[in-house]
């Protein structure tokens, strides 16, 4: 029983307090061995420390990082300078067991342990309210199967561990081969969905029957399943319980994030252990940010003209005005020069400007080679940090929501999957959904290949900074051509790296006059980073070179098989 108890105080020592009725209800006292596990409100905080184990997912701490948005980072969509914050060796492919970066804190147990525990020792409950123990499981084995599928999109195979166990046996557990992982996530995530409430039913912060399917929608899809994948997405669209928001910039500003767009979401909140340190997401110059994750040059150039065509294609780009004439979301997604930001003036010298060196004779803070704190794309996230969501006062404390899937999410996957599976038509028209939402014009029912380009370009504007991206780079396949297809092939994450990817930043100066968003309109006079050896070359595409199949997958840290000599390290690493 002391084994028990003391599990369960770990697990909420942890919770913090949050404007959510759910994460409010934490204990005020200390558990007591000889009352604990007898009655629901016991099973209730018990409830509370298995969600407190997304905390390994999608946050890791107040100074360590934000993996939810971090994640984007390890793709083509975002970029992170500072080797020491984790990321940046696994996108370069450098990685090694004894430099892993953030991926040696994902090799955990004490999440899973949590839900394990729970599972154990709830039978021991009184129960009297009907339904409430079977929503209870439903949703630790949710956690529970959420994080056995991240880590196996990680690692590969991975220990199936479903039981608590001795601190001795902990140190004696295998690696189970992924295709088993798998069967037990389906599995799980199939006997849940019916005993969870709808997304119309549940407060905030907790997990849905939607969530469930949307888990499975997203295995599946991750795995190329397309008809199981969409089978999934549908059913979350007939249950008729959520909606596209109106105006895709409102639904990231703080005071509408849980909106009915959003199937769950991840707390962050003000002056807790679990607060959005906003310094490494906002610019130097006015705020002293660090830029540290940055939106790269790369995701800029994907967003449409508001014409519906890329910027190769459309008359209405113009490279030296690069951010006139395009898809809203860009503005949305990211802060790019001659914006108007928290801390910054409406004017020509006062606004966001990372393209000058020099400003009124000063040394510019917001220019990539000035400041070691300077964004090294010029860019810097809009998205979750809108000028309206930060203030100077309140940056080291934010609140957030982070969206962890919304209804966009579902209406491209049902996109892709009519699209793959050669149900043209059907697939057009849940692309288009998401498309006029954001006000870009409809596509056209043309050819698969076609389309298949359309909706990855797609899922990835619309879906920026959100931590899907490199999934879908890794699923998704490149023929000899560079050819984007259905399977087969190199990955594409790797292909992109090796061959057409770099890290590039942007020169030039802001001129005297807005455009009709009300931004001082940028000029942009070249780019600099695009070739090997180029002089002035920020970050450019060698540093990508090492990235290599074996990446796909990540080591695990040499002091966890010194721990655990069953285990074996990843193909691939010494």
């Amino acid at each position: 029983m002391k084994k028990i108890i003391f599990g369960v105080i770990a697990a909420l020592s942890l919770i913090v307090t949050s404007c959510s009725d759910f994460l409010d209800r934490a204990p005020k006292d200390a558990l007591s061995p000889s009352t604990f596990w007898q009655s629901e409100d016991d099973a209730y905080l018990a409830l509370i420390g298995t969600y407190n184990g997304l905390n390994n997912i999608y946050h890791n701490g107040h100074w360590t990082g934000y993996n939810c948005i971090m994640m984007d980072a390890l793709s083509d969509n975002l970029f992170d300078y500072f080797s020491w914050e984790g990321y940046n060796v696994l996108t370069t492919g450098n990685i090694t067991p004894s430099n892993n970066g953030v991926a040696g804190s994902f090799f955990n147990f004490s999440d899973i342990r949590a839900c394990n525990e729970y599972l154990e020792n709830e039978g021991n409950i009184n129960w009297s309210t009907s339904g409430l123990e079977d929503q209870y499981k439903a949703e630790v084995r949710t956690i529970r199967a959420l994080l056995y599928l991240y880590r196996t999109n990680w690692y590969g195979d991975f220990p199936l561990i479903t039981k608590t166990m001795s601190l001795e046996d902990s140190y004696n557990q295998a690696r189970t081969p992924v295709a088993e992982v798998h069967k037990f996530i389906e599995s799980e995530l199939k006997d849940c969905i019916n005993a969870l409430p709808t997304r119309a039913q549940v407060t905030q912060g907790r997990i849905c029957k939607e969530f469930a399917q949307g888990l499975l929608m997203r295995y599946y899809l991750w795995n190329s399943d397309y008809a199981d994948a969409r089978t999934y997405a549908k059913a979350i669209v007939d249950e008729g319980n959520l909606s596209l928001a109106n105006d895709y910039k409102s639904m990231f500003e703080v005071a509408n994030q849980y909106d009915n767009e959003t199937i769950f979401d991840f707390s962050f909140v003000a002056n807790t252990d679990r607060d959005l340190y906003g310094n490494p997401f906002v610019a130097n110059g006015a705020l002293g940010g660090w830029s540290s994750i940055v939106p790269t040059v790369d995701l800029m150039d994907e967003f449409e003209c508001t014409d519906g065509k890329t910027i190769d294609k459309s008359d209405l780009y113009d490279p030296t005005h690069p951010f006139l004439n395009r898809d809203p979301r860009l503005r949305v997604t990211m802060v790019y020069p001659g914006q108007v930001y928290t801390g910054y003036t409406d004017s020509q010298n006062g606004c966001y400007n990372s393209l000058s060196p020099t400003i009124n004779g000063n040394n510019n803070l917001d220019y990539w080679n000035n400041a070691g704190n300077a964004s090294k794309s010029g860019l810097q996230l809009g998205k979750y940090f809108l000028a309206s969501n930060v203030t100077p006062s309140g940056l080291s404390h934010m609140s957030a929501h982070f969206k962890v899937m919304r209804y966009a999410e579902v209406l491209l996957t049902l996109a892709e999957c009519d699209i793959e599976l050669g149900n043209l038509d059907e697939g057009v028209k849940y692309l288009n959904m998401v498309r006029r939402r954001a006000g870009m014009p409809d596509v056209a029912v043309t050819d698969q290949e076609t389309l298949r380009a359309q909706v990855r370009r797609e899922r990835r504007v619309e879906l920026a900074g959100e931590g899907l991206r490199r999934e879908d780079m890794v699923r998704w396949r490149v023929d000899a051509n560079g050819k984007w297809v259905a399977s087969g092939g190199t990955p594409y994450i790797v292909w992109k790296f090796q061959h057409n990817y770099c890290i590039e930043h942007l020169d030039g100066y802001i001129e005297d006059y807005k455009d009709a968003n009300g931004d001082w309109v940028a000029h942009v006079t070249g780019r600099t980073g695009g070739g090997h050896n180029a002089p002035q070359t920020a970050f450019a595409r060698e540093n990508f070179e090492t990235f290599t199949a074996k990446n796909i997958y990540w080591p695990i840290s040499q002091s966890t098989i010194d721990t655990n000599p069953a285990l074996t390290q990843t193909e691939g690493y010494k």
